[in-house]
């Protein structure tokens, strides 16, 4: 009986064993098909009208395809390791922007320009190929993957624009928020924005979430009298006078002058106007919070999101308010027209 009992367990054993090796197998399976990317040929992924693009280092202007155009503004300014569904979020929000700024002819000489300051950043693909294996030190076969990720994106959302009572939107996004996107009036002109609103946002550490900034305290008020923001530079305190329904800094008092936040932020190259003061006497340090302005879509809250499964128009969703998200096509010769 004991012997019939041990070939039991034996075989048991071996049944097991196989099956853990089986159930193994078939997880590394899903693994190289998750790995594995489908090539998007060049002629489906070409749209087929070109965009005007002024670029400031020469001041020349380069006729692009439209999706040639939004891959490498997307591979500038999102990581491609990001989640896919937070890529395809950066893609809707990139011919979003590019749009609007055809439609309220944001630029005089072109449709759009190449300065993340004024447009979108855009590097040409060749620039972007040297700087990820140069600087970032992905391999060839990382960077191929990555740039057929965002091209997948594209053509996964393609000729979808974000809209808010039927009018294409100024679709603002940036790096990184700490807990709370800003909303659009507190930063510029105190104009309401309908669709930029300030919401929660979760999002996980990354590289850019925290960074301090550090200044002689005698050079920083140098710096804001010569630029005409304070006058009397022997009263050298320091403290924040308010904030914005966010919690960013609003103002920050210099002795009896009170400068914006976003000034300041321009003027000593604050990530962004999330921060506290630490003051020594001789030395202040600015901590700094998130990266970016603060308004409508953050990135890496799009990461973190899509992480936790939501997709692309969830994400969307829920960084502009009251929004849709529609298709529209676009010719040279008749401009934006949306489909039903």
């Amino acid at each position: 009986m004991k012997k019939k009992l041990a070939f039991l367990y034996a075989v048991l054993f071996v049944l097991f064993a196989i099956l853990l090796i089986i159930k193994k197998n078939s997880n590394v399976n899903i693994k190289e098909q998750n790995d594995e990317i489908d090539i998007i040929s060049n002629s489906d992924f070409v749209y087929g009208q070109n965009i005007s693009l002024l670029l400031h280092k020469n001041n020349q202007i380069s006729d692009l395809d439209l999706n040639y155009y939004i891959l490498c503004v997307v591979a500038s300014e999102m990581p491609f390791k990001f989640e896919y569904e937070a890529l395809k979020s950066q893609v809707v929000v990139a011919r979003t922007y590019l749009f609007n700024k055809i439609l309220s002819n944001g630029e005089e000489l072109a449709d759009v320009c190449d300065d993340y300051n004024h447009c979108q950043a855009f590097l040409p693909l060749e620039d972007l190929e040297r700087i990820w294996k140069e600087e970032k030190g992905f391999s060839d076969e990382e960077i191929k993957k990555g740039e057929e990720k965002i091209k997948k994106a594209i053509m996964d959302t393609k000729d979808l624009v974000i809209v808010y009572n039927g009018q294409i939107i100024d679709a603002l996004f940036h790096s990184s928020s700490y807990l709370k996107t800003e909303d659009a009036k507190a930063i510029w002109s105190h104009a309401d924005v309908p669709y930029l609103k300030s919401v929660e946002s979760v999002e996980e550490e990354y590289e850019t979430s925290t960074s301090v900034v550090n200044l002689e305290k005698q050079e920083l008020f140098n710096t804001l009298k010569n630029n005409g923001y304070v006058e009397n530079v022997d009263n050298l305190d320091i403290a924040i006078h308010s904030y914005t329904n966010s919690g960013r800094v609003e103002y920050v008092k210099f002795g009896n002058s009170l400068v914006e936040a976003t000034i300041l932020r321009s003027l000593i190259g604050l990530k962004s106007t999330y921060f506290t003061i630490d003051d020594n006497g001789k030395y202040v340090s600015f901590n700094v919070l998130g990266f970016g302005h603060g308004v409508g879509l953050s990135q890496v809250g799009a990461d973190t999101y899509a992480k936790q499964g939501m997709s692309f128009r969830d994400i969307i969703h829920h960084y502009y308010t009251d929004v849709d998200i529609v298709k529209m096509k676009y010719t040279k010769e008749k401009g934006v027209e949306y489909e039903n």
